[in-house]
C-alpha cells in the first residue's frame, strides 16, 4: 500500500527562480517544480561543483522510482510576490567597449515569492521515510519550514477523473490518458493542471470528516522519454 504525505511548504525568505525572463525583467511563477522539491527535500542529490553547469535529472531522480519515491509539483495555497530592482555589472577582468561619453548603469528587475507565501505538495512511497523540517529552495537559497501530515490509507479508484493540482506530464501520460488540461510553462518541463484524464487514481481526504475529495493518479514515476 502506498503512504502519502501532504506536505505544506512555508517560505521563510523571498524565493527566486527564474520561470521567465521579459527583457531585463525576470519573473518566478507561482508552483515550484516536483524536481526542485525532490532536490530540496534530499531524495535526489546533485553533484555540489560542475564546471559544465548541465543538470542530470535523468540521472538523479531515475533511481527513486525503483525505492517507490515520488514527489507531485507543489501548488500555492495563499502566496505573494515582491519585486526587486537590480544593478547590472559587468564583473569580467577586462572589457573591451567603444569609449562613452555618458555613463548609463544598465538596471533590471527581478520578481521573487515573498516570505509567508503557503504551498501545497504530496509524497508517494511505498515505505516511510524521512522529512526534513527545513529545506533551502531556488537561486538565493532560501529558506523554508514543512509540515508534515500523513494521509488515512487512500482508495483506489478507475475511470475518468479530474486532479485540480498541477502533474508533471512526462510522469502520468504514460500510464493515465490525459483528456483536457491547463499548462504552466516553467522550464525544465511545463506542468499541466486542472487535468481531465482517464486511469487509476488515489481518492484521499486530508482526514476522516473531511468532504472536499482529491483526486491523485496512480503509478507516478520520473520519466524522461
Amino acid at each position: 500500500m502506498m503512504i502519502i504525505y501532504r506536505l505544506c511548504i512555508t517560505l521563510q525568505d523571498p524565493v527566486y527562480f527564474a520561470t521567465r525572463e521579459l527583457g531585463r525583467f525576470y519573473a518566478t511563477e507561482n508552483y515550484l517544480h516536483n524536481y526542485a522539491l525532490t532536490y530540496a527535500l534530499g531524495f535526489a542529490k546533485s553533484d555540489y561543483h560542475d564546471l559544465k553547469h548541465i543538470p542530470h535529472y535523468e540521472q538523479d531522480l531515475k533511481p527513486l522510482n525503483k525505492l517507490g519515491i515520488y514527489l507531485t509539483p507543489a501548488h500555492p495555497i495563499d502566496f505573494a510576490y515582491v519585486t526587486h530592482t537590480y544593478k547590472w555589472a559587468d564583473l569580467r577582468y577586462q572589457v573591451r567597449m567603444e569609449q562613452s561619453s555618458i555613463n548609463l548603469p544598465t538596471y533590471g528587475r527581478i520578481r521573487e515569492l515573498a516570505p509567508e507565501s503557503y504551498f501545497e505538495t504530496y509524497l508517494l512511497t511505498r515505505k516511510p521515510v524521512k522529512i526534513p523540517q527545513w529545506i533551502r529552495l531556488g537561486k538565493w537559497m532560501s529558506k523554508a519550514e514543512i509540515n508534515i501530515q500523513k494521509i488515512p490509507a487512500p482508495k483506489i479508484k478507475n475511470g475518468i477523473f479530474t486532479c485540480t493540482y498541477p502533474l508533471n506530464p512526462l510522469d502520468v501520460m504514460f500510464t493515465n490518458e490525459l483528456i483536457n488540461y491547463d499548462v504552466i510553462n516553467m522550464p525544465p518541463v511545463s506542468l499541466i493542471k486542472n487535468i481531465t484524464m482517464r486511469g487509476d487514481y488515489y481518492q484521499i481526504s486530508l482526514d476522516e470528516n473531511s468532504k472536499p475529495l482529491i483526486n491523485i493518479p496512480v503509478n507516478m514515476s520520473y520519466r524522461f522519454e
